[in-house]
């Protein structure tokens, strides 16, 4: 008898099932590891993207400027924009404060080459490296400090300019006169800007600042100069108690003035000064010119002060107690003709050289003077151009011949004279010795004229004068028998010992006035 053993048969679907199991973990892990890979394809990817398109990375920034997604050249068109044009820089010194412009403080961003900066994150580098920077980026943003540039030249100017419109010079100390006495007040501490101390932090920290868009200007203090009064006050009081006089002249009037200033006057010109020795009590000329202007209201018209000419000088001359005397100045006048006038005629009766009138009128014709026209004379100052010798005249009187010599108002000495004939007159006016030359020759009349004095120019160039008896190339001495009456060619004519003596006595600028 056969035996017979039961054998199971597995069916199909049993075996699937059985590795279900396992083709699950296998598919979970397979899944897992495709999430995990596909960030870091995404990363590859947007790496790949940024680097062929030539673009910066996500994050990187300039200060608040964002440039991720941007070619090179369109963010140096955004960091221009924002930092070259719009960006504006906080200054303060403390007590007042500003908006400028930060091109205005001379700092300007290069933008073409920061925008390159910000360009190279992420490159030059092995691509994982770049996928970590990009990475950074993402998540910590990447900050590029910016290229800046200080041109010291604009910070200097716009600094110099404020500095003017906010410094407080010190207040020095002054004097008063108040109640008869004098008494001082002391001066006040000013301030101004540290310019040197401010172009020194903005050279040191010029990117910082434009970062911050803040900048604080240092200040310095201003003292007064003078601390110690005591000794001003004494020279001061000094100044007060000497009599104070100035003295005025005409030259061409001869008229002398005299004006007495009162302590209270003299004490409200006073100021406190330094000089090389230190604190000193000076004249503001200035506050003489106002004085002076006030003078000029009594003196009339014809003749006036230059107030511009003799204020700092008088002013230094009252302060070391010395006489100032201010020769009065004469302005240009018109002259209308009058029928039957000449240009000589004219020149003879108003005391010029006939050039000069005709040098004041440009195009005027000389020989066509229709009546009723209106000649410019010029200054008489122009006869007077050295200064003026105050205390000594010598006076020439053509139709009594005679040459009287004046100092201190007296009359020292009196000469015959020759004057200048008919054909050849000597010009009336008031002038004034301009040369000493000891042995003139004319050579159109050839003449050799002893103690020249010269004294006015008779035409550009050529001077009339008074001098001794001349003499002819040959030796002969002319003239010598005829003084007292008219002989020269317009100079005039002394014997040789008075004409030697006044070379010696008159020295240039002493006033010479010829009377017709």
């Amino acid at each position: 008898m056969t035996a017979f053993r039961a054998v199971s048969v597995a069916h199909p679907s049993q075996g699937w099932r059985a590795r279900l199991p396992v083709l699950l973990i296998a598919a979970l892990i397979a899944g897992a590891f495709a999430l995990a890979c596909l960030p870091l394809g995404l990363l590859f990817g947007l790496y790949a993207y940024y680097q062929s398109q030539d673009l910066i990375f996500p994050g990187v920034a300039v200060g608040e400027t964002g440039l991720q997604g941007k070619t090179i050249q369109d963010a140096a068109v955004v960091l221009h924009k924002d930092w070259n044009i719009d960006r504006r820089i906080a200054l303060t010194d403390g007590l007042h404060t500003w908006n400028i412009p930060a091109a205005e403080l001379g700092l300007r961003l290069d933008a073409l080459a920061t925008a390159g900066k910000a360009y190279a994150v992420g490159r030059d580098v092995s691509a994982l490296a770049g996928i970590g920077e990009m990475v950074y980026g993402l998540r910590q943003g990447w900050q590029i400090e910016p290229i800046v540039q200080f041109e010291e030249g604009k910070a200097q100017a716009l600094l110099a300019n404020l500095n003017q419109s906010i410094r407080q010079p010190p207040v020095e100390s002054s004097l008063q006169w108040e109640a008869g006495r004098l008494t001082v007040t002391p001066g006040k501490i000013g301030y101004e800007f540290n310019l040197e101390e401010a172009l020194q932090s903005l050279r040191a920290s010029h990117t910082e600042i434009f970062l911050s868009t803040q900048f604080r200007i240092p200040l310095k203090p201003l003292p007064p100069q003078i601390a110690d009064l005591s000794a001003i006050q004494e020279s001061a009081r000094q100044m007060l108690d000497r009599p104070t006089i100035l003295y005025g002249y005409d030259a061409i009037t001869d008229e002398h003035f005299r004006w007495q200033v009162l302590p209270e006057m003299l004490a409200s010109w006073l100021v406190i000064g330094a000089d090389e020795q230190g604190a000193t009590v000076m004249v503001a000329a200035e506050r003489l010119a106002t004085y002076l202007e006030s003078l000029n209201a009594s003196l009339g018209e014809g003749h006036y002060i230059d107030v511009g000419r003799h204020s700092q000088a008088a002013a230094e001359a009252i302060q070391k107690g010395e006489a100032y005397t201010i020769t009065l100045s004469h302005p240009s006048t018109r002259y209308t003709v009058k029928p039957g006038d000449t240009l000589l005629k004219i020149a003879w009766r108003l005391g010029f050289p006939y050039w000069m009138i005709l040098q004041a009128n440009p195009g005027l014709d000389p020989d066509r003077l229709p009546a009723g026209q209106e000649l410019v004379i010029p200054s008489k100052d122009d006869l007077l151009p050295l200064p003026v010798v105050p205390n000594k005249r010598i006076v020439i009187s053509i139709s009594q011949q005679r040459l009287s010599v004046y100092q201190d108002g007296k009359r020292i000495a009196r000469h015959p004279i020759s004057t200048g004939i008919d054909r050849s007159p000597t010009q009336p006016g008031v002038f004034q010795v301009r040369a000493h030359i000891r042995q003139a020759y004319a050579s159109i009349w050839d003449l050799t004229m002893p103690n020249f004095l010269a004294i006015y120019e008779a035409w550009p160039g050529f001077y009339n004068g008074i001098h001794g008896l001349p003499t002819l190339s040959n030796g002969r001495r002319l003239w010598g028998n005829i003084l007292g009456r008219p002989a020269s060619f317009g100079c005039i004519i002394l014997d040789l010992k008075p004409a030697r003596e006044l070379y010696e006595w008159a020295e240039d600028g002493v006033v010479v006035e010829i009377l017709p």
